[in-house]
């Protein structure tokens, strides 16, 4: 039907278009010179429909030289390409369908066999390419490492926001790691990641001795494989890849020991890759040792640790904690030294050649399970993947700087408010909310609010959406919050929020502000004046903060490009200024209203929590010190992924406040 439709179609626009166009008059000699005599005589009607006679002829001109361009280029490869090979380019598919009716559709046994032969080909290389996953997936179908590299990242972030003072920037991310986050979150939704890992945590708290697990589409466990000691519980269970629709997990258990094997190392160098770098972020939880031997395999995500250097230091930890020791053996004789796995360690062992029963194996038909005999499309991650996943931990844990960016005066008399300090809405100055048709159109005013250096309409869309979309559904957003901030106007004289415009800017006007900005405003004004009315105006600001920045949405653009971090500094900056002003001032009621506001929106902040301390040994009320250590020690064990420990000036605050 596809090739009846496109033969049809290209026939009557090759052979229908120029007979109506040559019968009617409209010739190409007569069309241009019809075109040039409109322009003379300053006819617009009979230029318009003259202009549209060319683009005619000129589309049908394109339209026939794509398809001799196509039929050469089809005749050309008749040998190499199968006749059954449809394309989505409308020219191909009629040139296509035109070579199907006048050649492939001809009795000759000949081309018949040829044709069964190429159709035998396509299907050995796409079994054993894809089905049996001699092509290692790429990272973005582990759903597993997505939500463990997502969850390290945001862990290194709230690190260094917990440790920065008052009066602190984040610095952007680099294009490239922005770009890999983006990646990432994109590939989260999908993949249900929540769901796969609600059914790994289950695994762990049942006690199951399955070394290989399989997880179906309804999250749904069953063993592969168990273990042959039932007393070996397993650190931790990492993706394998997928089988038979089915996501494979391996359990990483003391006293075992699983081989990756490959006659080219590299290949296995690469599934493995994967599989440490989810062991390395799996371990930081479990707080395991992963130990990469040295010059074995380059470090996956640079989070492992020098074997010598940890037994150098500290014997006895080293001894007593659970281990995880990848081993690289790319040596071809299989009567080399054995592999000796101590009681609290798990290995994994990379080789070329292996006799061990527990392993995964490329031959000749792809990754295979043993020794179930069961193919696996197995997850792998590149030296190229590797390098974007580094640079984005690095670009997580750089440290914060101090903020010396200009803060621009807000307009006295503003009009509306967006309020992103907590979920996104919008109120006019009294307080009064601004409603909206759609959602996106919410998420638009937010975007222009928060880039008014560069509101490029291209701009906007590509943050807003995943996809390319029309022209009509970014305009209807942009109609919606036109309407629902007239809606809101409260000024008397006529005054465009959001000007109409010919160009790709979106101009937002001056009397649209955010929270942020009047925080940021009332900041600035305190520090230039210190006056009794900043103050108060600080105050005024503070209070707007309701909870963390964009709670409730799921915009990808606010983190990727750091703002949600640099909202919650200022907040912070905000609440420090306020908090010591009140401790100043003796007003202890004040330094835990401020230092709360900034909790709202970062739990555990440092200097926050030194503050709601110091306020407590002011009035030498020991018990609220000793509740405010407890709360800060329960926000580092929430945290103990990242590698979280108590500051030595908390500590020492401590001590000097109750002994």
């Amino acid at each position: 039907m596809k090739r009846l439709v496109a033969l049809v179609g290209g026939s009557l626009f090759l052979i229908g278009l120029p007979l109506v166009m040559i019968v009617t008059g409209m010739t190409p000699p007569t069309v241009a010179s019809g075109f040039i005599d409109s322009i003379n005589v300053r006819n617009p009607t009979q230029l318009g429909t003259h202009a549209g006679m060319l683009g005619l002829w000129s589309t049908w001109v394109w339209g026939c030289g794509s398809v001799v361009i196509d039929i050469v280029r089809t005749w050309g490869l008749r040998h190499d390409q199968p006749v059954s090979a449809m394309s989505s380019r409308y020219s191909l598919l009629f040139v296509i369908a035109l070579w199907s009716i006048l050649f492939a559709s001809k009795p000759s046994p000949a081309a018949a066999r040829s044709v069964e032969i190429e159709h035998v080909v396509v299907a050995e290389i796409s079994t054993q390419d894809l089905v049996h996953g001699r092509v290692e997936l790429a990272i973005g179908s582990s759903a597993v490492f997505i939500a463990g590299l997502l969850t390290h990242v945001k862990l290194l972030r709230k690190r260094q926001l917990q440790l920065a003072p008052a009066g602190s920037y984040m610095p952007p991310m680099s294009q490239r790691a922005a770009f890999t986050w983006s990646e990432m979150r994109h590939r989260e939704q999908p993949l249900q990641t929540q769901c796969l890992m609600t059914a790994i945590d289950a695994l762990k708290t049942s006690g199951s001795c399955a070394q290989l697990v399989a997880v179906n589409e309804h999250w749904e466990t069953r063993a592969l494989t168990e273990f042959r000691d039932a007393a070996q519980l397993p650190f931790s269970y990492v993706p394998l890849g997928i089988s038979r629709n089915e996501t494979v997990l391996l359990a990483i258990a003391p006293s075992s020991r699983f081989d990756i094997v490959a006659s080219d190392i590299d290949q296995a160098m690469t599934a493995a890759r994967h599989l440490l770098a989810v062991i390395q972020l799996s371990a930081l939880a479990e707080n395991i040792d992963v130990i990469v031997e040295s010059g074995s395999i380059p470090d996956a995500l640079q989070l492992s640790q020098d074997v010598s250097q940890i037994k150098s230091t500290d014997g006895a930890k080293f001894a007593s904690r659970g281990k995880i020791r990848i081993v690289v053996d790319a040596s071809t004789d299989p009567f080399g030294p054995e592999i000796v796995v101590d009681g609290n360690e798990a290995v994994i062992k990379i080789c070329v050649t292996s006799n061990h029963p527990n392993r995964m194996q490329l031959d000749a038909s792809g990754w295979v399970l043993l020794p179930l005999g069961q193919h696996v499309s197995v997850f792998g991650l590149t030296e190229f993947e590797t390098a974007a996943l580094v640079d984005l931990i690095a670009e997580s844990a750089k440290p914060v700087l101090s903020d010396e960016r200009p803060v621009d005066p807000l307009l006295s008399d503003w009009n509306v408010c967006v309020r992103l300090l907590g979920p996104v809405d919008a109120e006019t100055r009294r307080g009064v909310p601004i409603g909206f048709e759609k959602s996106k159109s919410l998420e638009l005013l937010a975007w222009l609010t928060t880039h008014r250096e560069r509101p490029t309409r291209i701009a906007a869309r590509t943050a807003l959406w995943e996809f390319s979309v029309q022209d009509a559904t970014f305009n209807n957003v942009v109609s919606g919050l036109r309407r629902g901030l007239a809606s809101g106007s409260e000024v008397e004289y006529e005054v465009e929020l959001l000007p109409k415009t010919f160009t790709d800017h979106l101009l937002i006007h001056g009397s649209v502000v955010t929270d942020v900005e009047v925080l940021n405003d009332a900041v600035n004004n305190v520090k230039k004046s210190g006056s009794r009315e900043s103050w108060f105006q600080l105050h005024d600001a503070l209070g707007r903060v309701r909870d963390l920045p964009f709670t409730g949405t799921d915009y990808l653009w606010p983190d990727s490009e750091g703002i949600t971090s640099n909202f919650i500094l200022s907040v912070i900056t905000g609440s420090v200024m306020a908090a010591e002003h009140a401790l100043q001032q003796g007003d202890t009621g004040g330094v835990f209203w401020a230092t709360g506001q900034g909790l709202k929106v970062l739990h555990g902040h440092e200097e926050l929590v030194a503050l709601r301390m110091r306020a407590y040994g002011e009035v030498g009320d020991r018990a609220g010190v000793n509740a405010e250590w407890a709360s800060y020690e329960r926000s580092l064990l929430h945290d103990s992924w990242s590698g979280g420990s108590p500051s030595p000036r908390i500590v020492e605050l401590k001590r000097e406040l109750i002994g």
